[in-house]
């Protein structure tokens, strides 16, 4: 909804230009504004409209907000979302002062440290804006009574606006001296508070770094050499350099392999799990027997005419399942049977057992070249090797759950090796590992080590969550990580480059006759049918829309080329960089100054004597534009946010989509995401790093760039800011859970860009000064962009790197805490496992539970019968039309709090 009123008014600005530019032609000599076509009557509309509907729609919020808790405070309404800090939502406008009573520290535990650092760099903003306020006290009233009392020679209306800032100056006034004294004031501020934020930010991001999280502990190692590529070869080189005899400092081990087969499988199971419980639930809600069609058969003519043949659903789907479930199984017990041999045996000598007719040469295919660590050899010990009749290889047999084994197709040894080695089968290793340690100071020093002499051989780095892996992306080389990077950024820079070019074809189309004049066959409707007109002088806005909208997507289509370990979402810090790096370009450089200073030339040309100071008139004349902008994009949006429309309208099409296809048997069929389709007890996670690339930057850039030569600027972003700040916090604690969170990998990004902006507004500052013949006031100006340069250097030299790590002696302090604590293994165990690779099963069938011989095969699947029986989270049993207990063919269906 904020890109539709952001891009509009782009649009409106485009006609507008146009507009001013055929006035021009036909009314030569007159340059009069209008009251509408001045700075002080842009603000006024736009304050009049936009700020006049924000209040309007946050004084509804405050009325609604007691009375729907569940639509308005959601981690109250739902247990799995309650967090403490949310128990009470406190009355109609109390909770405006009330969601400041919360410590920073509360909101990163229960928020998310986004969340917190979000709402920090909303303040910082507040704090900035209120140093401008108090600038513009002085400069106003300077920039009004010594400057020329109008906004240029041309203009015979005085501009209020105007006359407050540095436009309205003669050239070379000695009133310029006051700017350059408010831009020491205003960024020295500016630095210094920064320099506060990063300290508290540098704590904050300890105590996350100390908390009990899995990749606190862990490392994703990445360019592993062939001798490495193994979890027997990666843990003993750790327990090697941190400990030669203390085998526990690492708790796991998690060589990525290649598995492309078996996710093919559990992409088809997962795919048939959901419409299995759907069948279930209608047949023991409703009693009625689900049917579909199987895909036709190939060989029957008949079926193929009629769609392929009609069969009982849950029965067919069953045996789908368990087909499934038992290929799965022998997979995964087949990899995890190559890991161990891969492993070998340190104490014994690693003996490949093969058939006695093998051929010897097979034996020197597969020793050539590989060695003892990354050959997954079989070891002679009694354990590893079963007894049968003959040699049976053990990978490619079929293993059963109580004795692993039973005779299968027989395939040497030696050919196996050979294929894994390869990578012509499943299991074959990748060159990327997680590495959990046991200690959070041997995880601290393992990600700051060097632990190869080639430069990107064995690189670790702060892992993601486990559900964050992109597992597409675990393993690539560097070659291939490196020219993604490249190809990303080339990518961004032409699309930076050239996106002004078909945003301003499609705002042409707007105008009906340029429209004709290029498809000329649409002269004739037009002049016939004067709705066909209006109906293409309507056309531009909504392209404009659907065209800029796909911006997003775009960029994070080009950060998915970096070979990125973390999944790629709307979150991403990387697409948080792209889009205000974007921002900034477009919206601010060529939408502004460029065009700003391209409208300038025809009064350059016409008055070459005159150039600068129609230059240094114009750029600060632009400041009404970018403050319309700015309130456009932030006030509709964020009191569209506190109302929450677009979730309400979204439950209630779920609902209705729900309804028609019979989604709603269960509790869980009607709260779950249907068709894309998010019910309220679903939020969607809140996408930090758009908010913060797209909207955040430019206020701030804005900011920097007029705090001092339109001081008026810093009152509207005083506004905006203060109501992001009441809103976002409001939402952060009532509505949106933790998902997703970087922690504080946004803040980093987002202050790196913040201070280059900072600098870049001094330049600009000093540029206009310069052009306004203050050569001295222009000059004293350069001392605070050096400061400023060398504050950024500084910063880089330690502060980021700081942040990257927890200091050794609080790793020291919380592994004493942690000692002799048990369960820190468990939680580590196995947490960066393949997600194909951990679930052998899902899904039991209780055909058999009355026969013993296959009732006891393991003890899930006696817990997954006893389930079957309940519906959901509803805890009812499920029943048949004649109400008695269905236990023929009840199938548990495995979407659960693991899954």
């Amino acid at each position: 909804m904020d890109q539709l009123f952001e891009y509009t008014n782009h649009f409106n600005r485009l006609l507008q230009t146009s507009a001013d530019n055929n006035n021009s032609t036909n009314n030569e000599g007159d340059a009069s504004p209008t009251t509408e076509t001045t700075q002080t009557g842009i603000l006024t509309t736009t304050c009049k409209i936009y700020i006049s509907v924000y209040m309007a729609l946050f004084f509804v919020y405050v009325f609604l907000r007691p009375k729907f808790p569940r639509l308005y405070n959601i981690k109250q309404s739902y247990p799995k979302l309650n967090t403490p800090i949310a128990q009470e939502s406190y009355g109609h406008l109390s909770w405006i002062f009330k969601i400041f009573q919360f410590s920073y520290d509360e909101i990163a535990s229960q928020c998310g440290m986004d969340a917190v650092t979000t709402i920090r760099l909303l303040e910082l903003g507040v704090k900035l804006s209120f140093v401008a306020v108090v600038n513009s006290i002085y400069l106003m009233p300077i920039y009004k009574f010594t400057g020329m009392g109008g906004a240029s020679a041309e203009a015979d209306l005085s501009d209020p606006v105007m006359e407050v800032s540095l436009s309205n100056l003669p050239q070379g006034s000695n009133s310029i001296y006051a700017t350059t004294l408010a831009a020491y004031t205003f960024f020295g501020s500016a630095m210094y508070l920064i320099a506060k934020d990063f300290d508290w930010f540098t704590t904050l991001r300890h105590k996350f770094l100390s908390q009990r999280r899995v990749q606190n502990y862990t490392i994703y190692l990445s360019g592993l050499p062939k001798e490495m590529q193994s979890n027997h070869a990666i843990r003993e080189y750790f327990t090697h350099c941190f400990s030669h005899h203390d085998s526990d400092i690492v708790a796991d081990v998690q060589l990525a392999v290649k598995i492309p087969k078996l996710e093919k499988k559990v992409g088809r199971r997962d795919k048939i799990l959901p419409k299995l419980e759907h069948a279930i639930n209608l047949r023991d809600v409703k009693g009625k027997i689900p049917m579909h069609r199987k895909p036709p058969n190939l060989d029957n003519p008949k079926l193929i005419m009629c769609g392929g043949e009609k069969v009982e659903s849950i029965p067919e789907w069953m045996k789908e399942l368990e087909e499934l479930n038992d290929e799965i199984g022998r997979e995964i017990d087949r990899i995890e049977l190559l890991q161990e041999q891969r492993r070998g045996d340190d104490d014994d000598d690693d003996i490949f057992v093969v058939d006695d007719d093998d051929e010897d040469e097979e034996d020197k295919d597969v020793e050539v070249g590989v060695s003892k660590e990354t050959t997954p050899l079989q070891t002679t010990s009694s354990s590893a090797r079963p007894s049968v009749s003959g040699t049976v290889n053990l990978v490619s047999g079929t293993i059963m759950d109580t004795a692993n084994l039973i005779s299968g197709t027989v395939v040497s040894g030696a050919t196996m090796v050979k294929s894994i080695i390869t990578g012509a089968e499943d299991g074959a290793p990748r060159n990327a590992a997680f590495v959990s340690f046991s200690s959070v100071t041997y995880a601290n020093l393992a990600r700051q080590a060097v632990h190869n002499k080639e430069a990107w051989s064995c690189v670790a780095v702060e892992p993601p969550l486990p559900h964050l892996v992109n597992w597409r992306n675990v393993g690539k080389t560097n070659i291939t990580v490196q020219g993604g990077e490249l190809l990303s950024l080339v990518l961004t820079i032409v699309l930076c480059i050239t996106w002004t070019i078909p945003v301003g074809f499609f705002a042409s189309l707007g105008n009906v006759s340029r429209l004709t004049e290029l498809l000329p066959f649409l002269a004739g409707p037009v002049q016939k049918y004067p709705w066909f007109s209006a109906l293409l002088a309507q056309l531009a806005p909504l392209i404009l829309v659907i065209f800029i909208s796909l911006l997003p997507q775009i960029l994070l289509l080009f950060s998915k080329l970096e070979g990125l370990i973390e999944v790629e979402t709307m979150q991403h810090h990387s697409l948080m960089a792209k889009l205000a790096s974007f921002t900034i370009i477009q919206t601010f450089f060529i939408s502004t100054i460029a065009s700003t200073l391209f409208r300038a030339l025809q009064s350059i040309v016409q008055n070459p004597t005159a150039a600068f100071a129609i230059v240094a008139e114009a750029l600060p004349a632009q400041a009404a534009y970018l403050i319309q902008i700015m309130i456009v994009q932030n006030t509709l949006s964020m009191g569209l946010e506190l109302l929450r429309l677009t979730p309400y309208v979204t439950n209630l099409l779920r609902r209705i989509v729900a309804n028609m296809l019979g989604h709603n048997l269960t509790e869980k069929e009607r709260n779950e995401t249907l068709l894309g389709l998010r019910s309220l007890d679903d939020p969607q996670e809140f996408y930090f790093g758009r908010e913060l690339g797209q909207k955040t930057i430019l206020i701030q850039m804005v900011l920097f760039v007029y705090a001092c030569m339109s001081p008026i600027t810093s009152y509207f972003t005083l506004f905006v800011f203060a109501a992001l700040v009441i809103g976002f916090r409001n939402q952060f604690i009532y509505i949106y859970p933790i998902s997703n969170d970087s922690g504080g990998k946004l803040w980093i990004s987002f202050t790196k860009i913040s201070i280059v902006c900072m600098i870049v507004a001094e330049l600009i500052l000093f540029a206009v000064i310069l052009l306004k013949g203050a050569l001295t006031p222009a000059l004293l100006l350069l001392p605070l962009i050096v400061a400023s340069i060398l504050f950024d250097a500084y910063f880089k030299k330690r502060h980021y790197t700081v942040t990257k790590f927890l200091p050794v002696g609080e790793c020291a302090l919380v592994d004493s805490q942690n000692e002799g604590d048990e369960s820190l293994k468990g939680l580590l165990k196995g947490s960066y496992l393949q997600p194909a690779l951990k679930e052998r099963m899902k899904g039991v069938p209780d055909d058999d539970k009355d026969d013993p011989t296959k009732c006891g095969k393991n003890e899930e699947v006696l817990a997954s019968v006893d389930y079957a029986l309940t519906i959901g989270d509803t805890g009812e049993q499920s029943r048949s039309s004649s109400g008695e207990l269905v236990n023929e063919d009840i199938f548990y269906s495995a979407v659960d709090k693991q899954t």
